[in-house]
């Protein structure tokens, strides 16, 4: 496959894997979003259709798949597996004389979100006593695709982090419980959902996966170094008769970067050893400053010569090390390769150790990635602070729902 050639097949499923077609009448490039501990965004794809013929009830409509492989000189034949989802949503256009339909898709991890955890007997409050999270990951999804849903795991996808921990769920959706096992999981640990729906669980590698060269593999480098959100002394309160109450600190943190606290609030976790492994997670990510690198990776398809990297083979929880940024001084640089203009950021830093990649942001041409040497604090999501306020809600609910 010649340089500059990049190929998508656009293969379209009904909700039960039957393949329908292949989308030839596709007019934009694929961009999406892939995040560690969840999976992949919204894809929206725009087909040069009729608005009053454009398949409704085929090839488009509600709950079909779509299945987005790429071809070009890294791929071989077979080509790469990208991105999957299902169609959310359609809006037929008219503009002038040039109609186009625009079809959306969500990944499979949104539908994590919809589908409460409850066994066969109906039961939504589920007991994990002195297990790995690893088992209680797979229990889950044990439940989840008995209920029809899509992500999965598969024999060599969830690896052993070889801890056990204790933890009643009551009234959580899949993804609540998914997330709640990464919270329970030692430092280093994460998920990620491929494009082959299949979540995997691992820990972070101490090597770097990929090594990326300044002036060869990537541009557009921004850095930030922050204090801000640090955190390292912890006031837990638990569940049980009496509650526990308990504090955590880092001595060394608090003394180079001042007090910053946080109350973790679960009264389902009723073992004391559960909550050190909780609070010894976010002490050990969040004791120290933050760094947040994006990059910009040029796709090797491009140009001839030992310039760009293949994108394809980057994923998020991933490990990077950037290279070629250890001399200080000025660099010159231009928007494809070396040229005439000053690199005026002093990287030295930041090529000193490895870091993990939080999102992959997908184009044709390039990817960017965000990377940092901490994950993101899941227990400050936004939508943590409704879900915290119905899990205190629902903490004493009956076992099973009435009808």
């Amino acid at each position: 496959m010649a340089f500059n050639e990049k190929r998508f097949l656009w293969k379209i499923y009904d909700p039960d894997g039957n393949f329908i077609t292949t989308w030839t009448d596709v007019i934009t490039i694929p961009a999406f979003t892939w995040e560690i501990n969840g999976g992949f965004s919204e894809l929206v794809v725009k087909l040069a259709r009729g608005v009053f013929a454009f398949g409704e009830g085929e090839d488009v409509d509600f709950g079909n798949q779509l299945k987005l492989y790429v071809f070009d000189r890294d791929t071989g034949a077979n080509g790469v597996l990208i991105y999957s989802g299902f169609i959310s949503r359609y809006e037929p256009n008219l503009e002038g004389s040039k109609e186009t339909m625009m079809v959306t898709f969500l990944g499979y991890y949104t539908e994590t979100n919809l589908f409460m955890l409850e066994n066969g007997s109906g039961d939504t409050e589920l007991d994990y006593f002195s297990q790995g999270p690893e088992d209680i990951i797979k229990g889950v999804l044990d439940i989840f695709t008995a209920a029809g849903g899509k992500v999965d795991y598969d024999g060599g996808s969830i690896e052993d982090p070889t801890t056990t921990v204790s933890y009643t769920f009551n009234t959580n959706s899949v993804q609540e419980a998914i997330q709640k096992c990464l919270e329970l999981s030692p430092e280093g640990w994460y998920f990620r959902i491929d494009a082959d729906d299949i979540l995997y669980y691992k820990e972070k590698s101490v090597a770097a996966d990929h090594k990326l060269h300044l002036g060869r593999h990537f541009i557009n480098y921004r850095q930030e170094k922050r204090t801000e959100n640090i955190i390292n002394k912890i006031y837990f309160t638990g569940g049980g008769d009496p509650k526990f109450y308990k504090k955590y600190e880092a001595g060394g943190s608090i003394e180079s970067y001042g007090l910053h606290i946080k109350k973790m609030v679960d009264e389902r976790v009723i073992v004391e050893t559960t909550a050190d492994t909780m609070a010894g997670r976010v002490l050990d990510e969040f004791s120290n400053p933050e760094i947040r690198i994006t990059l910009d990776v040029i796709d090797n398809n491009g140009v001839e010569g030992d310039i760009g990297y293949n994108i394809e083979s980057i994923k998020p929880g991933q490990t990077v090390k950037i290279l070629g940024a250890t001399i200080k001084g000025y660099n010159l640089w231009d928007v494809m390769q070396w040229d005439v203009d000053a690199w005026d950021y002093d990287i030295t830093n930041s090529a000193a150790t490895v870091l993990q990649i939080m999102k992959v942001h997908y184009n044709p041409g390039y990817a960017r990635l965000e990377i940092s040497n901490r994950q993101p604090d899941i227990t400050k999501r936004i939508e943590d602070i409704s879900r915290n306020l119905k899990n205190a809600q629902t903490v004493n609910n009956p076992t099973t729902p009435s009808s």
